[in-house]
């Protein structure tokens, strides 16, 4: 099952994932300015709130990004995602296993359409990428691909492992862990086609009149717009 264009269309550049901000209405300002700056794919990920926080964040955020034109996508919980009707849901190693994927994926499209996107984290292993990709993931992703702040005992993948995938799985892949703005070309011309971010964009501790999550999204985005605009034609 082949990624189609559509979602390799989807999947590409700045790929905001949720902080862990304890206070929904705080979150929720973060989210409608992070929208307004740019952004057009983002992973709800929230691990520590109760369900009905969860839901009610969720709902929120799925209207943002509706009305923003965006992406939005659930992690580990696929029920969450129907429920708010989410455009995807995202996997890790400890959601569902290799030997069940292609079930399970074959079962969420069947029950959300075949257009529902569906990736899956591969840490720094390439033959899990193989076998998510052969299971019918729409795209991968590696990480940590630098030191993180979130998760700092996170597995490491190598940027040369980016390239591989790229070059040879024909499915988006997205690079996670420890981006910055400073770091970022490193991995978009290694092949990357979306960069996810949590610290980068919504941390707040040095957040000023000139570093704001406004400024931050328009930063990344312009690494993206530079790479498409100096790149050779085919």
């Amino acid at each position: 099952m082949a990624s189609n264009r559509v979602t390799n269309a989807r999947i590409q550049g700045l790929y905001a994932i949720t902080p862990d901000e304890p206070d929904s209405n705080t979150l929720n300002a973060m989210l409608e300015e992070a929208f307004s700056a740019g952004v057009r794919l983002l992973q709800y990920r929230r691990k520590s709130c109760l369900e009905n926080v969860q839901r009610r964040e969720a709902a929120h955020c799925r209207q943002m990004a509706k009305l923003a034109g965006a992406i939005m996508i659930v992690n580990d919980d696929l029920s969450l995602a129907q429920f708010v009707r989410a455009d995807g849901v995202h996997w890790g190693r400890h959601d569902v296993p290799l030997a069940t994927l292609t079930g399970r994926i074959r079962a969420a499209k069947n029950a959300q359409g075949e257009a529902f996107i569906i990736g899956i984290s591969c840490y720094g292993d390439f033959s899990m990428a193989e076998a998510a990709v052969a299971a019918g993931a729409d795209y991968i992703a590696f990480g940590s691909v630098f030191p993180s702040v979130t998760k700092p005992n996170a597995q490491s993948a190598s940027v040369d492992l980016i390239r591989r995938a790229k070059d040879t799985l024909g499915v988006p892949v997205v690079a996670i862990g420890g981006i910055t703005v400073d770091n970022a070309p490193r991995v978009i011309e290694a092949g990357a086609d979306s960069l996810a971010v949590i610290s980068g964009i919504f941390s707040m501790g040095s957040v000023s009149a000139s570093d704001t999550i406004t400024t931050r999204v328009k930063r990344f985005s312009t690494l993206f717009e530079n790479e498409h605009r100096y790149a050779s034609p085919i």
